[in-house]
């Protein structure tokens, strides 16, 4: 386990619960509640690789305008806008997907964009949105997505919405290489939110729920609560 690469997630105390940081290539899944914190997970994340010269993209499936979600990162304080569209990329993938019609079509634009890019750290949003698109040929997709991070030696994040019943998505937890479980409860009419390692490959990892802040700062991760 000691041996395998790690990168760091930027996210404090979290990296120390998953031996350093995310295995090197691999696919996580980060699911939750609406408000848990997943975008502001992923965008950490893209900016500790900018920080450590790791290009980064983030592909947004079925996203708003693009000049809103700027405005919303940039009132965090680890967010540097020299960073935006220069070590950090936003793309849309809706029109690619529409046009497309083909899953193929989408995983060949993806693969250009990484590759064009150099991308290092790969955030795909709301991947689950794309099931109703692919129907039968999602699970496909997910496999040959999941092949292509790993063929660019790369780390991806991608994040899907807990369903009813469900605290993730099971088709693509199939496929992913780690789970991170990110969640805004109410407890005792107070809403707490809490973090949880599910799956981490190749990690001997904490279990259980800890408990999670978010501030200007981001998300802080406390292991020992």
């Amino acid at each position: 386990m000691s041996s395998l690469e790690r990168m760091p997630t930027g996210i404090p105390g979290l990296d120390e619960m998953i031996g350093g940081g995310l295995p090197v290539p691999s696919l996580t899944l980060v699911a939750g509640d609406a408000g848990a914190g997943k975008t502001t997970f992923c965008t950490q994340f893209l900016c500790k690789g900018a920080d450590l010269g790791e290009p980064g993209l983030y592909f947004l499936t079925f996203g708003g305008p693009l000049d809103s979600l700027f405005k919303f990162v940039s009132t965090y304080d680890f967010v540097k806008r020299k960073y935006l569209g220069k070590e950090i990329c936003y793309i849309e993938l809706e029109d690619k997907v529409e046009r497309a019609g083909r899953a193929e079509d989408v995983l060949d634009a993806i693969q250009e964009e990484i590759e064009k890019f150099g991308a290092k750290r790969i955030v795909i949003e709301n991947l689950s949105d794309l099931k109703q698109v692919f129907k039968g040929n999602y699970r496909r997709f997910l496999l040959k997505l999941s092949h292509l991070v790993k063929a660019q030696k790369a780390v991806a994040l991608v994040t899907g919405d807990a369903l009813p019943r469900a605290p993730y998505p099971a088709e693509i937890a199939h496929v992913a290489d780690g789970i991170i479980l990110l969640q805004n409860e109410e407890i005792n009419l107070v809403r707490r939110r809490s973090i949880e390692i599910l799956k981490m490959c190749g990690t001997s990892h904490h279990l259980g729920k800890y408990a999670v802040d978010i501030s200007v700062k981001g998300l802080t991760v406390y292991p020992g609560l």
